[in-house]
């Protein structure tokens, strides 16, 4: 299998594509099957609230997916292995939000509105913070070495991250219990709550299989994140001598131990909207 940096090469892009697509479908089938069981539910607003998360977390499997067969993310056994964890794919679902809601709000503008060039394009907030905690925290702790981890990425994605949404799926089907063994909590939701959480599955649903398509009123902001995460992900710590990003080795003035100081790609995180957006280095020693 394939490590960080590695990725298929364009001959193996064509191979594998329809094996791609194949599992892109599974999981937008499989999600799709979990809506289906929800709205069949009699008591919709605890497990079903439950099902339309699982249908999200298929979705996100599915953006995933398709974001390697665009060749945007390396097909690595830490990309692989995020498919199975939880909080890697709510970070992706905050992306997906933004893309559609980008994507829906452009639909509705006039030709003029669509054709005029905005200068001031930018990743929300959360969504440059989803980017770097799924790369430099949750993939480089998938892989077994040290994550990155900045003060200043906190927010709704950081949260997403320490597992709220997968907390809150999780209290929607068990019973919690004390450490005295009373009951903590039981499974109540409002049936607001499962509508919100199914409609929001419907979205990532007509969204997740073919990106590239569906962003048709969203393309300079999928151009965007495909080239900032691409970037990301073109790091290697296998082949130093392919790093686009610089190494520096400084003694440490203790026998024996040499200092490495590296820089990595990051989505800047902008809060001002007239902020261009672009790649900030930030380095770390270790």
């Amino acid at each position: 299998m394939a490590s960080v940096g590695d990725r298929f090469s364009p001959g193996e892009i064509v191979a594998n594509a329809a094996r791609l697509q194949q599992s892109i479908q599974a999981c937008i089938k499989s999600g799709l099957r979990f809506l289906e069981d929800a709205e069949w539910l009699t008591h919709r607003e605890s497990t079903g609230v439950a099902l339309a998360m699982l249908a999200q977390e298929e979705f996100a499997k599915a953006f995933v997916l398709a974001l390697v067969q665009d060749g945007i993310l390396p097909w690595t056994q830490e990309v692989q292995r995020s498919l199975r964890v939880h909080e890697c794919k709510h970070l992706v679902t905050i992306i997906m939000e933004w893309l559609l809601a980008v994507n829906e709000l452009r639909s509705s503008q006039s030709l003029d509105e669509l054709l005029r060039r905005d200068e001031s394009l930018h990743l929300p907030p959360d969504v440059a913070i989803a980017m770097n905690i799924y790369r430099h925290e949750m993939i480089e702790r998938i892989g077994g070495r040290n994550p990155e981890h900045y003060a200043e990425w906190g927010g709704t994605a950081r949260k997403v991250a320490k597992g709220k949404r997968d907390r809150k799926k999780q209290e929607a089907l068990y019973v919690d219990i004390r450490e005295d063994g009373g009951v903590a909590s039981e499974p109540t939701m409002s049936v607001q709550g499962f509508e919100a959480e199914f409609a929001h599955a419907q979205k990532l649903m007509e969204f997740a299989g073919d990106v590239d398509r569906k962003c048709v009123f969203a393309l300079r902001e999928y151009e965007l994140f495909g080239d900032i995460i691409r970037s990301m992900f073109a790091e290697s710590l296998e082949v130093p001598e392919e790093l686009p990003f610089v190494t520096e080795e400084y003694p440490s003035g203790i026998p024996g131990i040499v200092l490495v100081k590296r820089t990595i790609t990051v989505a800047d995180v902008v809060t001002e909207l007239d902020r261009p957006t672009g790649f900030e280095e930030n380095s770390t020693v270790g």
